[in-house]
């Protein structure tokens, strides 16, 4: 071991032989001290042998081997990678090529949205321009449930349902939907919106358009309701919703991928709704309707209806049901009450149904006024049954049957007619068929089917049991006999869209003649009979009462009975034909409350005449054609002492050689009254039907103004289950002093 050599100035990095022009301080990379431990020599390497060729099916070496998994692993990812491509290419060319169309309508419904825009719906109008139903703007309350978090969800939906006026439990749980928008409140009052709004939680408003309805309560059975997305839902709201509605416009919007609008464009503009001026008149619906609910309150009464049409053209200027409801509200009411009675609900209509018997006995000959009935002391037995009158009237002229309101004087009549014939009337009155009011929903009553009835069967159609009939039925056959025998369609709709709504063919049911003989016998009922609580002072009001049982399982209700007045004011040239229904109880249950009722409005309707000169614009010709009623063969009178010879002599009913001895009171002023010859028709049966007789027909008010005529189709019986129970009407007398009207009510 040598010892170690001195060194003087350091170590020294070796020259730079791989970078010569590098100078040697920038390969210096720290100062080593020299090593102490002696240098070790390094062996040389064995020499290596050279390779032999590797024999066939031998043992390859480690290299040989770690190269063929290299090769096989570049083999599967080049193979993975191919398929990967080729599902790419594939899943390219179905989404581009095979399944263009579906991707391009999904892009678009992703980014346009087809919007509706609502359609102005018509309003509605009565006869003299009044609105009845508008159309107007107004808000609808949404929220968009993500806005609100778990923790102020219970405090907000309190507020808002208390500003909304909407359960706290239907807000809470739109709040919580998995939504992006949910509706509070559809089409909400201007104060709700507001008070919504300033309760600081995050709320949006859209605006549609809403239905009102300036009366309230006002015809409200008539004009129906719509509901929430505009849909008419009764009344002429459903039955003309088509005509109301419009068209619906089309609006394109679009959106980007966080649903934020970037344009829009219409498409199609909406078409308003057409509006439609009804035949009823404000005045006349708010009187109808006032003098009921007074009734209802103090008879007292369930239920009832009244309906005023105007005779010479068939239109109706009110129809009142009680109990009524808001149509602003009509949501919070029951169902039972939304639905309008006078169309609905066929009754059996009791004595009032006696003005049809009387009219086709008159008709076709089969007694007159003159001729006298024994009532059989108020007991009447058609074999198992007994048919009773309100009380024992004594022997009865066919006049007093019809004051005093015998059935048993009636039956006696129907008799005569048989089922056959008296059908025949009924139907040609237009009982058994709807009346075509578009209300929807129309009865068309119970009638029996056409045939030969039993006795009893005969017996208690002839009185109004037996059969049943709507409001609306009723009375359009009473307008019959106002009209001087032509039945016309009823009409509620005068215009759509400012086009007048032509009117109807009538139907000639009754002569003229038979019309006024009718006509004198209800005036005389108001007069001397039961329907005195109907007289007005001034004017000579023709009607009849009716009081009929309800018909319940197993027969009739010894307690629950409809009460009805149908008649025409004044008795001649009248003004309206209507007709009052009051379900009533014992012992309220006389007809005569219901002929009180019409009193009142007849009072203050010719009053309001009297005053302002209303409905003679009535006196109009109406451009309708009136067809005979064919088919209809007459029957000799049995009593005629008067004329009988001459009748033998021309085979022609006594009546039509004569003239009528009808009395009838001058409505021409309240201080005159007098007896005048009506009519004295001389002809054939066939003549005087097919055409308006001029001197049988009533009087217009002004001097020379005819009375335009009207009807409508004949229609076809229904069928009817067996009446359970023989007449049972229990009408009251007339009181001592029939009132003369309530002077109070006629407008200042």
């Amino acid at each position: 071991m040598s010892p170690p050599r001195k060194r003087s100035g350091g170590w020294k990095p070796p020259p730079n032989s791989l970078f010569p022009d590098l100078p040697a301080p920038l390969l210096k990379t720290a100062t080593r001290e020299p090593s102490r431990r002696p240098k070790r020599r390094r062996e040389p390497a064995p020499p290596v042998a050279p390779e032999l060729p590797r024999a066939a099916g031998g043992a390859g070496s480690p290299e040989d081997g770690g190269r063929a998994e290299l090769r096989r692993r570049v083999m599967v990812g080049v193979v993975l990678i191919g398929v990967w491509g080729a599902l790419i290419l594939g899943q390219l060319l179905q989404i581009q090529v095979l399944d263009h169309e579906t991707m391009v309508r999904r892009a678009d419904s992703q980014h346009r949205h087809e919007l509706t825009i609502p359609p102005f719906r018509g309003r509605i109008y009565d006869r003299n321009g009044r609105p009845l139903a508008l159309t107007v703007a107004v808000d609808s309350v949404y929220v968009v449930p993500p806005d609100y978090s778990a923790a102020t969800i219970p405090a907000a939906a309190e507020r808002l349902a208390a500003c909304l006026e909407v359960p706290v439990g239907l807000v809470d749980r739109r709040l919580r939907r998995d939504s992006r928008f949910s509706w509070l409140k559809r089409k909400a009052a201007a104060e709700q919106v507001a008070c919504a709004r300033e309760t600081g939680f995050p709320v949006g408003t859209i605006e549609e358009f809403g239905r009102f309805y300036p009366g309230g309560e006002l015809a409200a059975h008539v004009l129906g309701f719509v509901g929430a997305d505009g849909d008419g839902l009764g009344g002429i709201e459903f039955a003309r919703d088509q005509v109301l509605r419009g068209q619906p416009g089309r609006r394109t919007v679009w959106t980007d991928g966080r649903r934020t609008g970037r344009g829009s464009r219409v498409v199609r503009e909406s078409r308003p709704g057409a509006d439609i001026e009804l035949t009823i008149d404000s005045y006349l619906q708010a009187v109808a309707a006032e003098e009921l609910a007074r009734a209802v309150a103090e008879i007292p009464a369930s239920s009832g209806s009244v309906i005023l049409v105007e005779p010479y053209t068939g239109e109706v200027l009110a129809m009142a049901s009680a109990p009524s409801f808001d149509a602003n509200r009509a949501r919070e009411f029951p169902p039972a009450i939304l639905t309008n009675p006078s169309i609905t609900a066929p009754y059996e209509p009791g004595s009032v149904f006696k003005i049809f018997t009387a009219a086709a006995a008159l008709e076709e000959g089969v007694t007159d006024e003159e001729e006298e009935f024994d009532t059989f002391d108020g007991r009447y037995r058609i074999g198992a049954r007994i048919v009773r009158d309100w009380k024992p009237l004594g022997p009865l002229t066919f006049a007093g049957v019809i004051q005093q309101s015998s059935n048993i004087g009636t039956l006696q009549v129907a008799d005569r007619l048989g089922s056959e014939t008296l059908h025949r009337y009924l139907a040609a009155f237009g009982f058994g068929e709807p009346t075509g009011l578009p209300l929807g929903a129309e009865s068309r009553g119970i009638v029996p089917e056409k045939g030969i009835w039993r006795p009893i069967r005969l017996a208690t159609v002839s009185f109004g049991h037996g059969i049943a009939v709507t409001p609306v039925q009723l009375v359009q056959g009473v307008n019959t006999v106002a009209t001087g025998g032509v039945r016309l369609p009823l009409r509620l709709i005068r215009e759509i869209g400012g086009e007048r709504q032509p009117p109807e063919d009538g139907l000639q049911v009754i002569s003229p003649m038979t019309a006024a003989r009718v006509s004198q016998l209800l005036a005389d009922a108001v007069l001397e009979g039961t329907g005195g609580n109907a007289a007005v002072e001034g004017f000579s009001i023709a009607g009849k009462t009716g009081t009929a049982q309800k018909a319940e399982r197993g027969g009739y209700s010894d307690t629950d009975y409809t009460a009805s007045f149908a008649g025409f004011a004044p008795a001649r040239n009248p003004l309206f034909t209507g007709v009052v229904i009051l379900d009533v109880q014992k012992p309220n249950h006389s007809g005569t409350g219901a002929a009180a009722v019409f009193g009142r409005i007849a009072d203050r309707v010719l009053w309001r005449y009297r005053r302002t000169g209303w409905g003679t614009e009535r006196l109009v010709s109406s451009g309708r054609g009136v067809r005979p009623l064919a088919g209809q063969p007459r029957r000799r009178a049995a009593s005629a002492p008067w004329g009988s010879q001459a009748a033998e002599e021309s085979e022609t009913p006594a009546r039509d050689l004569v003239a009528s001895r009808v009395r009838m009171t001058d409505i021409s002023g309240p201080t005159t009254s007098g007896t005048i010859l009506i009519a004295g028709a001389a002809g054939t049966p066939a003549e005087s039907r097919g055409r308006l007789v001029p001197s049988a027909a009533p009087e217009s008010l002004a001097s020379g103004a005819p009375a335009p005529p009207g009807g409508a189709s004949a229609p076809e019986g229904g069928p009817a289950a067996e009446g359970g129970a023989a007449g049972t009407d229990g009408e009251t007398g007339p009181p001592p002093e029939p009132p003369v009207g309530d002077q109070g009510s006629r407008p200042r």
